[in-house]
């Protein structure tokens, strides 16, 4: 099975078929039964299936169930388990990169690394970067004429900043199902009311991130500065997810709904100065409102811990009221993530699989067939191109000036002449821009993939002796390198000491290019970019 990065790396069928191997995981710790089906099946007691198998959990951040639920889950399992609550008890706190940290535990032989960090993106950085340590490491076996045993290690994201929060999802979607399953229902269709700190938190992130897998009708409830990201709330919609914001009104939004997942307002997070008691009177679920729901009244969940001290966001009396389902909800997370683990390294086979998609990396050339009549490259608002010269075509209204700063055009000192605002044939859009290279050019691949980037409708004309001798128009996958500077300051792309080329996933959404970064996942626009000055200039 897959890393456990990001919930948008697995498919429903995927966690469907994890949700069942967590489900024989419990069984077979509770009833007898059920223990000897799961041995015949996996020739392996349950108290022993990972016997052999070595853990670390490296938490650079503080953690209580995340943490020692892994610990519990591997140890009583037979693994052997390891490693750090704190980066400053490493040498990370004398300045040492995340990817030697971790390099470190790949070549003392882990099968698996659970790891919490506050930078977003962190986890999938690292899993690339053990991939890269393991093939050095086995080739320099080879060097001594010595095979490697060891297997790159498999990674569990135990959450990364207020981006994802796999495996808690995974629990939390079993707690649903379990009580899903209780009323005759699958999780197929729920409707859900997500509560309070809806900005930060990334559990409730998580859960958006797989909504539309499962049909889910979402109602909203925060504080005004505690409102969904952006990007998180405009994925939602491009899926198709319905979704609804009651604004501060938590009664309205829990009304009759399946469940409540109510979370803690990250204030760890949020920073100081915050009017924290105007959160707490917003977001409290008290008894006194859950008696006032009546029979409308759902099943309660939170990822805990509570805040007891400053928000008390369950208050004391409803801990053991019957429709908090929370000690159920955490529980759970010792039989999902012994699976998680066991599925990882191979002590456990998923009932189902599919090929994820398939990554198309690098530029490409599609040449466009030269009209049958002579090309007409005459034109007094832009040049005549009288010997080899290179014309850039069909470029965003707008985009003409920006372009020779990103492809470094500007500072090459060749005979450019630009056109800005052209009115283009009847029936296409408005107003082009155009460029024009007065001299032999050849572009780079860097070049070619930020002129497919920013100007996806571009024609390249090439000319020689003054006439046009080749059409084409570069491509992109869907897939670029090193062409955009993430947004999020919390992405570990913008760590300099990690030395990250970014990386952004394109789509074609509404009509509308859409880059999402690879690591944490934040999505972009072009326009959004060029105005916060995120291209990464290109120089020859």
């Amino acid at each position: 099975m897959k890393d456990v990065i990001s919930m948008q790396d697995f498919s429903k069928q995927e966690i469907l078929a994890i949700l069942n191997a967590a489900d024989e995981v419990k069984k077979a710790v509770h009833e007898p039964k059920s223990a000897l089906v799961f041995r015949e099946k996996y020739q392996r007691d349950i108290n022993t299936l990972l016997e052999g198998i070595k853990v670390a959990c490296l938490f650079g951040e503080k953690s209580t169930r995340t943490n020692y639920s892994f610990r519990v889950a591997a140890g009583s399992a037979g693994a052997y388990v390891d490693g750090f609550s704190s980066k400053d008890d490493t040498s990370l706190a004398k300045g040492e990169t995340w990817g030697e940290t971790f390099a470190m535990f790949g070549g003392w032989g882990y099968d698996a690394i659970i790891m919490r960090t506050t930078e977003e993106g962190l986890p999938k950085w690292i899993d690339e970067y053990l991939t890269n340590a393991h093939q050095q490491l086995k080739q320099q076996h080879e060097l001594i004429d010595l095979p490697l045993a060891y297997r790159k290690p498999l990674i569990l994201n135990g959450g990364d900043g207020k981006n994802q929060h796999p495996t808690q999802c995974f629990l939390d979607l079993y707690t649903l199902r379990e009580l899903a399953r209780a009323e005759g229902k699958e999780l197929d269709g729920l409707e859900l009311a997500l509560l309070n700190d809806l900005k930060y938190s990334r559990v409730i992130g998580s859960l958006m991130s797989v909504a539309h897998l499962f049909d889910w009708k979402l109602h909203l409830a925060h504080a005004d500065r505690f409102g969904p990201q952006p990007h998180r709330l405009e994925e939602l919609l491009r899926r198709g997810v319905s979704v609804t914001d009651y604004g501060p009104d938590f009664k309205q939004a829990m009304a009759g709904k399946f469940a409540a997942i109510q979370s803690r307002p990250q204030k760890e997070r949020v920073g100081k100065g915050e009017d924290f008691a105007e959160i707490k009177k917003i977001g409290q679920i008290t008894r006194e409102l859950y008696d006032s729901l009546g029979e409308q009244a759902p099943y309660l969940l939170h990822p805990l811990p509570i805040d007891a001290e400053e928000f008390e966001e369950i208050s004391a009396e409803m801990i053991f009221h019957p429709k908090n389902m929370m000690h159920l909800q955490a529980s759970n997370g010792i039989y999902v993530r012994k699976a998680l683990i066991a599925l990882g390294v191979g002590r456990m086979k998923l009932g189902h699989s599919e090929p994820g998609l398939t990554e198309e990396r690098g530029t490409t050339i599609q040449d466009i067939p030269k009209s049958a009549s002579p090309k007409e490259i005459d034109n007094p608002a832009s040049g005549f191109i009288r010997g080899n010269g290179i014309v850039l075509d069909h470029i965003p209204a707008g985009w003409g000036r920006r372009l020779e700063g990103i492809l470094g055009l500007e500072g090459e000192g060749i005979f450019l002449v630009g056109s800005y605002n052209m009115p283009v044939a009847q029936g296409r859009k408005p107003c082009k821009d155009m460029l024009k290279i007065h001299q032999q050019y050849n572009f780079s691949p860097e070049q070619l993939q930020a002129l497919a980037v920013v100007a996806p409708d571009i024609t390249i004309t090439e000319v020689k002796n003054g006439e046009a001798v080749r059409k084409f128009r570069p491509q992109v996958g869907n897939y670029i390198n090193g062409r955009v500077k993430c947004g999020n300051d919390a992405c570990i792309t913008n760590v300099k000491k990690e030395h990250i080329t970014t990386q952004h996933k394109i789509e074609e959404i509404n009509g509308e290019r859409v880059l999402t970064c690879h690591y944490c996942e934040v999505t972009d626009t072009i326009p959004k970019i060029y105005q916060e000055q995120r291209f990464i200039y290109i120089g020859k």
